[in-house]
């Protein structure tokens, strides 16, 4: 009798994760992921990158699977079907805004609104860096105004030097109780409305292929990937990870570089979903 335990679906995170230093998949990762889509295991994006940036991993990829976006204030179907929507109102997205160009100016401040991308300053070299890495282009806009008129933002980044970065997050749970401020590495501050992060949105893309939480893996890296690697049946942390991170989760695998997604997913047995 087979005692090992089954999954039937996988939430990865991007960046550190799925992608190596050059960000790329390798190719024994991508033949791993292709097989469980074809099998119609989901395999889902789990980042904080808009849907656009994360098209250059699906063409690497070669299928479209479900994605969750801007560290889960968005989950979207392979359809562009929108399945999970949380924003930032605009009225705070201003507020903030104001706040790190008073206090923090050496920080690069920007905006993700579904696909498009705002910046008070597009030329910002992180800002540049950060184009090249995902293939979205900024858009030179106040974010507060902007938001004004588009509506409410799904997620603020804040890009700049470590110690500034860690004296903004300090002081930004005080003064903005309605958002959640997270790092997604030592340089990147991610920020979202309360009540949004992958786990709850991992939530909506279980109830939507009808399933319990003890179906799912998870892999991660990041502060942001924690809650989701205790969420899931089995959570995986990488080798890269930091030690909060690790301790988060079930199984340490090999680092980004060294195929840690692969090493992970290709010890274990997976069975798809029951289709209703």
């Amino acid at each position: 009798m087979n005692t090992m335990p089954s999954y039937s679906i996988v939430f990865l995170d991007v960046d550190g994760t799925l992608l190596d230093s050059a960000h790329r998949v390798s190719p024994a990762t991508r033949t791993l992921l292709r097989k469980l889509d074809d099998r119609g295991v989901p395999v889902v994006l789990a980042s904080a990158r808009p849907p656009k940036g994360l098209e250059p991993i699906y063409d690497q990829l070669e299928f479209r699977g479900p994605a969750i976006c801007c560290a889960g204030a968005l989950a979207v179907l392979p359809d562009q079907h929108i399945l999970y929507d949380h924003g930032i109102p605009a009225a705070t997205a201003a507020r903030f805004e104001q706040t790190v160009l008073d206090g923090w100016p050496r920080l690069a401040l920007s905006a993700y609104l579904y696909d498009a991308w705002l910046t008070p300053n597009p030329d910002d070299p992180a800002i540049r860096r950060e184009a090249a890495i995902t293939g979205c282009q900024p858009l030179a806009s106040a974010l507060g105004s902007e938001a004004q008129r588009l509506g409410d933002v799904h997620k603020l980044l804040c890009i700049g030097p470590e110690r500034d970065i860690t004296d903004l997050q300090h002081q930004l749970t005080p003064r903005f109780p309605e958002l959640t401020v997270l790092r997604s590495n030592p340089t990147y501050l991610e920020v979202v409305a309360n009540g949004v992060c992958k786990e709850q949105t991992a939530a909506v893309l279980l109830d939507h292929f009808g399933l319990p939480a003890t179906r799912a893996v998870a892999c991660g890296d990041g502060e942001v990937d924690a809650g989701m690697l205790r969420m899931a049946g089995l959570g995986v942390a990488m080798g890269n990870a930091g030690p909060k991170v690790q301790a988060a989760a079930d199984f340490v695998t090999a680092t980004n570089e060294a195929d840690g997604v692969f090493v992970a997913l290709n010890r274990l047995r997976f069975t798809p979903p029951e289709t209703p």
